[in-house]
């Protein structure tokens, strides 16, 4: 039987549209399976048979929840990444367009090595492991954790490498994807307990990494967050409107390290990220080594740091910041460095390079996430203050068109320093928090901000497709105010089971701009519904609770075969079943939550 199954599940892979698809995943799955539709999405245990069977163009969508490199015991297998796929995480499962994905608490999707015993040594050596991928192969809005590359202590096994993440060029070949808004934690290996790039002999291990969170991931040997060893290969990864927070590395590069040996290659392009309390015993910051190890001894290792900042790292041993070895660069510029114990020659203060050695002013460095927990959001504390010296103090070559939320970069006509935009926001009024919750017939919406400009007043917007908002509330703002205020708005006008709801703010100049977009569910919305008589004859007529407005309803017999549509206007329905077979029959309206099973008990009158 579950031979059967597996040959059906990719029946259903293969008979996907040949133009470009998109393949729809739930943890747990849904209606068919077949993947054409949120609301016939695969299981989460095909996530890697979707992205195996996919073409280029395709896309694989997948929904909030966990999903583990495998249901067994084997600790060697792995997600793997495909030339030409794009896959998508943190959807809500609702969504007909990727622009109506929204991070409102950061990455909600989660690509776990948690298999065996929670909490056990046996989790799988990597979450993902990439060989013969370029940049057309793309991760974007996942949690990669849990991996777990402990092999053996000699580095001679990639089993020890790269916990969260492996890339393997080699012999000419590349596995360089594009990595764009993950959150990279709780991963461990010798090297590169986040990442392992590894370029070797000609190979290329250099992935595009963007709008990415390292943190929490350690290494027992070096490169906690990032290892780009490249040896007579190159593993020089572009990082931009990144953080490395709190990883660890026992012997060297709390963040990353980076090692060319031989012929090899491993200099980084990092633009516009932060270093922040990453810990080693040499090189809490980051690394670069070039090794005379290896045929060639002519190895490279130069990353060049733009627009960025490396502050509050530490080392016991030598080089808080960053530690160089072996004649390795360090090409710093329009970067904020704390020099404080920084005790190895360095540049970094020489004249004409922009970098900047006071503190870079973050709203809370010992809170990176805010209050409300959660990356991405305007109470983040690696923002920086209006009176901070990173303001406008960039370089525009080269920077992104946005910032680590996606919002807009060049704000005042020079980049900041850092991942975040100051004032990039939409809103001219730093929001705090947005958010609901459901009860009873009501939602209830809630919004603080922390300070106001000339704020007029905030529309409440809701919608039941996250596309066409309309206007049901309008709160007065407080016009210019630097503390807390509070807002709350009910809305007890519930027909449907979800809405989407989001802010308009309204300035006093009339200039206007829009938060992010929430949803909220609510059981208590639900349509109370008579069907009588059921079991039926022929006729049976529904009764609703409260009229509706043009809602199609669809049936369904038995076998799942669409047997009729209608469309239902007021509060009362029938259903026609005069010469069809006695069995029984399921009437569904998705948009109202609405699912009535109706037996028909005499057949064919």
């Amino acid at each position: 039987m579950k031979v059967f199954s597996l040959v059906l599940q990719l029946f259903f892979f293969l008979c996907i549209d040949s133009k470009a698809a998109i393949r729809y995943i739930t943890p747990s799955g849904a209606g068919s399976m077949n993947g054409t539709t949120w609301a016939s999405a695969f299981p989460g245990s095909s996530l890697q048979l979707a992205i195996s069977s996919s073409l280029p163009g395709d896309e694989v969508w997948v929904m909030t929840g966990s999903y583990f490199t495998t249901a067994t015991n084997n600790r060697n297998i792995y997600f793997s990444m495909q030339n030409g796929v794009a896959v998508y995480g943190s959807f809500n499962g609702t969504e007909t367009n990727l622009s109506q994905r929204s991070f409102s608490c950061g990455f909600t999707s989660i690509l776990s090595a948690e298999i065996g015993v929670p909490g056990n040594a046996d989790n799988s050596y990597h979450v993902i492991s990439n060989s013969s991928v370029n940049n057309t192969a793309v991760l974007d809005g996942f949690i990669i954790r849990d991996g777990r590359a402990d092999f053996d202590l000699t580095g001679n096994d990639n089993r020890s490498l790269g916990g969260g993440m492996i890339n393997v060029g080699s012999n000419g070949g590349l596995a360089s994807p594009t990595i764009r808004n993950c959150l990279f934690t709780n991963n461990t290996a010798l090297f590169g307990g986040g990442i392992f790039n590894h370029g070797q002999n000609a190979g290329n291990a250099s992935p595009v990494i963007s709008n990415c969170i390292f943190m929490l991931n350690t290494a027992t040997g070096g490169g906690g967050g990032i290892d780009n060893f490249g040896y007579n290969g190159t593993a020089s990864p572009v990082i931009t409107n990144s953080i490395f927070y709190m990883n660890t590395a026992t012997d060297r590069a709390g963040a990353m390290y980076c090692w060319g040996g031989g012929n090899g290659n491993a200099s980084p392009a990092i633009l516009n990220c932060v270093f922040i309390n990453n810990s080693s015993f040499d090189g809490g910051g980051i690394v670069a080594d070039r090794s005379n190890f290896g045929a060639g001894n002519s190895g490279i290792a130069n990353p060049t740091i733009r627009n960025s900042i490396f502050w509050g790292n530490t080392a016991s041993g030598t080089g808080p910041q960053f530690f160089l070895i072996g004649g390795a660069g360090f090409a710093a510029t329009y970067s904020a460095i704390d020099i404080s114990n920084q005790n190895i020659p360095h540049t970094i203060t020489g004249p004409g390079n922009g970098n900047i050695t006071i503190s870079p002013s973050f709203i809370n460095i010992a809170d990176p996430r805010g209050t409300d927990n959660c990356w991405l959001t305007s109470d983040d504390g690696l923002q920086l203050q209006s009176s901070s010296a990173g303001l406008d103090a960039g370089d525009n070559t080269g920077v992104s068109v946005f910032d680590i939320r996606n919002y807009n970069r060049v704000a005042n006509g020079i980049v900041d320093m850092g991942a975040y935009e100051f004032n990039s926001t939409a809103l001219p009024v730093h929001l705090f928090n947005f958010s609901g919750r459901s009860g009873g017939n009501a939602n209830f919406i809630f919004w603080s901000t922390s300070s106001e400009h000339h704020n007029y007043f905030f529309e409440v917007l809701r919608s039941d497709d996250a596309v066409h908002f309309e206007k049901i509330g309008e709160i007065p703002g407080s016009g210019n105010s630097g503390v807390l205020k509070q807002y709350q708005f009910t809305d007890d006008r519930l027909i449907n089971q979800q809405y989407y709801y989001r802010l308009k703010q309204i300035d006093r100049d009339g200039r206007n701009s829009f938060s992010n977009i929430i949803l909220l569910t609510n059981r208590s919305s639900k349509q109370d519904i008579l069907v009588f008589p059921n079991p039926v004859v022929n006729i049976a007529t529904l009764l609703f609770q409260e009229g509706i407005v043009n809602q199609e309803f669809v049936l369904f017999n038995s076998s799942g075969q669409l047997v009729d549509k209608l469309v239902i206007h007021g509060r009362t329905g029938q259903i026609d079943l005069t010469g069809r077979p006695a069995g029984l029959y399921v009437l569904i309206n998705q948009k109202l939550g609405i699912e009535i099973k109706i037996q028909k008990v005499t057949g064919n009158q």
